[in-house]
């Protein structure tokens, strides 16, 4: 498949007294809605597998980052229903990410079991080495990882996130446990590198639904 794009990530907690409405309401409502507008190519919900950080996220594959400044993008916020508008008042947790693809591997698999997160925040005037790097040598490093199979890269466009996220596709957390691995996350450029970040996020998911059109 051509590479999307762009990358529309949402992050939420669940109303602590509400989570079944929650699920219902995004599984119902939400995510069918976002795929009615043209340059959303497909919606998947995951669930947090570690304890810290976010309990849902969900991920929107777009034409391009100025799918969701489309009129039809906008119109879903002008036209809420009252359902989603009590939710989206209920909801704790709330983090939305517009993001612009810089590298992007086809699928291995349809419905990925694991999703690994990571999000990296260079500081002012390394944005360039960080992206050089994840594209010339953490990417091919990781993908000799046994288990590891997909890699994409983005660049955030709008939100308050960090500046990059990369969605890692594994099969297990075996994998983190792998020479392969451990080599590929102790050579010299990479330490160079987290010397280059002011922050630097780190969650993993496994899937919950895809929504087809």
């Amino acid at each position: 498949m051509s590479a999307p794009g762009g990358l529309l990530l949402a992050m939420m907690d669940p109303p602590s007294d509400a989570e079944a409405e929650f699920n219902a309401w995004y599984n119902e409502e939400h995510a069918p809605n976002r795929l009615t507008v043209p340059g959303v190519l497909s919606a998947r919900r995951y669930t947090a597998v570690w304890p810290d950080g976010p309990r849902y996220m969900a991920m929107y594959d777009l034409e391009s980052p100025e799918t969701v400044a489309r009129p039809e993008y906008r119109r879903l916020y002008a036209e809420q229903s009252e359902r989603e508008k009590a939710m989206f008042a209920r909801i704790p947790r709330m983090d939305r990410r517009v993001l612009k693809t810089l590298h992007w591997m086809d699928p291995l698999s349809e419905h990925p079991r694991l999703v690994l997160t990571v999000g990296l925040q260079p500081r002012p005037g390394a944005e360039s080495e960080v992206a050089t790097w994840y594209g010339e040598e953490h990417i091919g490093m990781l993908c000799a990882v046994p288990g590891w199979q997909r890699i994409r890269l983005y660049e955030q466009v709008e939100g308050t996130g960090p500046h990059f996220v990369a969605v890692h596709e594994i099969e297990s957390e075996a994998v983190f446990e792998t020479d392969a691995y451990r080599a590929a996350t102790s050579t010299p450029w990479r330490e160079r590198i987290h010397t280059l970040l002011e922050r630097r996020e780190r969650s993993l998911f496994q899937l919950l639904r895809s929504f087809g059109r």
